[in-house]
């Protein structure tokens, strides 16, 4: 094949030399076609009429794609549509019970977070070191757990002897089935061995672990944040009544960054059914979130990052360098939230509109499941990710499977059929 560019002459006999000049001419176009094409394309989309044509083109296939689902419905006569109204109806006065229903799940809530906190304060005593549990409250009933992954089996009453029965067919049991798995936590959780014995008080890094092991909120720390979450004491979920929400209290020692002791984050939420799209109502909603001021001690603001640009002067040609401060990557951005405009008519960058999204979910996760269930963060018990596990294989296709690999396999005896081929 010959490169573009060049002439070629026609292998026939008695074709003329243009007729290869045009050829050559055609191919030696060829990246000035392209450069003409995205040009023309480029002026396309410029074209407001043409931009208009093709969403309207998008916006047909979309409805045709729609229309296909409800093309049942459609040829229904009018006597039936009219029952699909009145159901319609009926819909709509179950999203108002459904927001009832809500709502005073919430009251309901309330009036027992009194209960929840007195165990949140007696967790708080026992992480910090304030309170040491007596040997009758250290014993737990390890039959609840799976296979009593969640100890050591060092006592009676524990699930050790479970463990050493539940052996595999190598003769390991869970404890040695998860040591590569132990080895990664202690290499993530950067834990110093030495720096911990027999006399350490209460349960040191807890809220820190606790965190590093959820996945949506370990990829917010940033390595510069780990100093200033071992600080961090406690965190608090409390209820709001009305405005219907909540509030994140992070409770911190004293430390070298800032001066706060406590770092606050409150989400208001909103109970109610749309009246221009009721069926959209699926229990409440956050809808806006407030953060706090972190007080900063000089030079430690870690949300922050300095940069030196140089800059020349196009008359006198002299370069000067300027430095600036920039915001950078932490956690603690956590504090300092994106916010919507209070005009919803108005547009948001996607970007901002995924922050926030992002926010309002970590938020909501913190109040459902983390703050009730740190303990089994901590330990790694519980992580965000169950609800993916279904999703982590996929199907084999028929060809791609060696049954003679798979370790269940028994070949058929002699002058059999394979088992998929015998009649049932």
């Amino acid at each position: 094949m010959a490169e573009k560019g060049t002439s070629v002459d026609s292998p026939k006999k008695g074709k003329r030399r243009a007729g290869a000049g045009r050829d050559a001419a055609a191919q030696g176009g060829g990246a000035g076609g392209d450069a003409m094409s995205a040009l023309l394309t480029n002026k396309l989309m410029e074209n407001p009429n043409f931009m208009d044509a093709l969403q309207a083109q998008l916006g047909d296939q979309l409805g045709a794609a729609m229309s296909d689902r409800s093309m049942f419905y459609r040829s229904l006569p009018k006597q039936c549509k009219a029952r699909v109204r009145a159901l319609k109806n009926l819909q709509v006065e179950n999203q108002q019970i459904e927001c009832r229903f809500h709502k005073e799940l919430h009251e309901l809530e309330c009036r027992f977070e009194s209960e929840f906190q007195s165990l949140y304060e007696k967790r708080k005593q026992i992480v910090a070191g304030e309170y040491e549990p007596t040997d009758e409250e250290c014993v737990f009933d390890e039959e609840c757990c799976e296979g009593g992954e969640c100890c050591e089996g060092e006592d009676e009453g524990c699930c050790g002897a479970a463990a050493e029965e539940k052996q595999n067919g190598d003769g390991e049991t869970a404890d040695d089935s998860d040591a590569a798995l132990a080895k990664s936590v202690e290499a993530k959780v950067s834990l110093n061995e030495s720096e911990y014995d027999e006399n350490t008080k209460g349960l040191p890094q807890f809220w820190l672990t606790a965190l590093q092991n959820v996945s949506s909120v370990a990829e917010l720390i940033e390595d510069c944040d780990i100093d200033v979450l071992k600080h961090l004491q406690d965190i608090k979920c409390t209820l709001l009544a009305d405005p219907v929400g909540f509030v994140l209290d992070f409770y911190f020692s004293e430390n070298e960054y800032f001066t706060n002791r406590v770092l606050t984050k409150r989400y208001l939420m909103k109970i109610e059914v749309d009246a221009t799209d009721p069926f959209s109502f699926d229990g409440g909603e956050i809808y806006r979130c407030e953060g706090c001021e972190i007080e900063w001690n000089k030079g430690k603001n870690i949300t922050l990052k300095t940069i030196k640009k140089k800059q020349k002067n196009k008359k006198q040609g002299q370069t000067r360098t300027i430095t600036k401060q920039v915001k950078a990557d932490s956690f603690f951005n956590f504090f300092n939230p994106p916010q919507l405009p209070e005009n919803e008519e108005e547009e948001v960058d996607e970007e901002v509109a995924a922050s926030v999204a992002q926010d309002y979910e970590i938020g909501l996760f913190m109040k459902e499941s983390f703050v009730p269930k740190a303990v089994l963060y901590f330990t790694g018990e519980e992580n965000d990710e169950d609800d993916e596990d279904d999703n982590e294989y996929d199907d084999m296709d028929d060809e791609d499977y060696d049954e003679s690999q798979d370790p269940d396999y028994q070949p058929p005896a002699a002058g059999e059929q394979p088992q998929e081929c015998q009649q049932q």
